[in-house]
C-alpha cells in the first residue's frame, strides 16, 4: 500500500487494520492474476468469517439484453446481488470486501475497486489504476485509499 494517506488507520483498532490489509492485499492480488490470465475479471465479494477464515462470494452474472449469447454483462446488477447476499449472511462474516472494475475518467484508465467493511466500523476502499501496454506488460501503480459507504453494517 502506498505510505500517503495514512491516517485512515489511525484510531483504528489493530484487528480491524489487519482484516482490512488482507482483505485489500487478497482481493488485489486476485484481481491482477485475472486480468493476467483473462483480460477482465467480473465482480466477486471476499470475506472473512468471524473464526478469520477467507471465503469467496460470486453470484451468476445476468446478461444485459437477456440474450444468452452476450458476452456483455451488468457488472452493476451482479455487485447489487454481492451486497445483497453478504447482507443477508453479515452474522457470519466479521469483515467483507467487495471487489469490482471500475473507470477512472480524471485519470482515464481503468482501476481495481476493493471496497471494504468491517462489523466493528471502518468502511475504506483501496483502488489501484491498472494499464497493459502491447507487449502484454501490466503495471498497477500504488493503489489509493478512499472513503467507503457503509452498506452490509449500515451505520444505527
Amino acid at each position: 500500500m502506498s505510505t500517503e494517506g495514512t491516517s485512515w488507520r489511525e484510531g483504528i483498532e489493530p484487528e480491524v487494520l489487519n482484516d482490512i490489509d488482507t482483505l485489500f492485499g487478497t482481493g488485489l492480488g486476485m484481481a491482477q492474476e485475472q486480468l493476467e490470465e483473462h483480460g477482465a475479471f467480473l465482480p466477486v465479494g471476499l470475506v472473512m468469517t468471524t473464526d478469520g477464515e477467507l471465503r469467496l462470494i460470486a453470484v451468476q452474472p445476468e446478461d444485459i439484453e437477456g440474450d444468452e449469447e452476450s458476452e456483455e454483462v451488468d457488472a452493476d446488477a451482479m455487485i447489487q446481488d454481492i451486497y445483497t447476499a453478504l447482507q443477508q449472511e453479515k452474522s457470519q462474516f466479521r469483515a467483507i470486501a467487495v471487489i469490482s472494475d471500475i473507470y477512472l475518467p480524471d485519470n482515464d484508465t481503468d482501476a481495481i475497486h476493493v471496497a471494504t467493511e468491517h462489523s466493528w466500523g471502518a468502511a475504506i476502499a483501496a483502488i489501484q489504476p491498472y494499464s497493459h501496454d502491447d507487449d502484454g506488460e501490466w503495471t498497477y501503480p500504488d493503489p489509493f485509499i478512499d472513503p467507503q459507504d457503509r452498506i452490509v453494517w449500515p451505520p444505527a
